[in-house]
């Protein structure tokens, strides 16, 4: 019928056993990711605005770049072959 050759019960074996593996890596994954995210922001302290450092300067309007400075263009990637 449906598995009757070795080969067959194997490869369905495989399979089951990879999908366990998948949802086991999954769930603890997710475990340590919601630990680590928890850990993470007890390093810093909100002010008395009640904001996160990185929360305080938000505003990237034009009129904050100074007039002098230099375009960022391209130049985060490595140069190569560039004489």
């Amino acid at each position: 019928m449906f598995l009757r050759s070795t080969g067959s019960w194997i490869r369905f074996f495989f399979f089951i056993c990879i999908g366990i593996s998948y949802i086991v890596l999954r769930k603890t994954h997710r475990k340590k990711y919601e630990k680590q995210e928890d850990e993470n922001l007890s390093n810093y302290s909100k002010n008395e605005e009640g904001l996160y450092p990185w929360e305080v300067d938000t505003d990237d309007s034009p009129e904050k770049i100074p007039t002098d400075a230099v375009r960022f263009v391209n130049n985060h990637r490595p140069k190569r072959g560039r004489w």
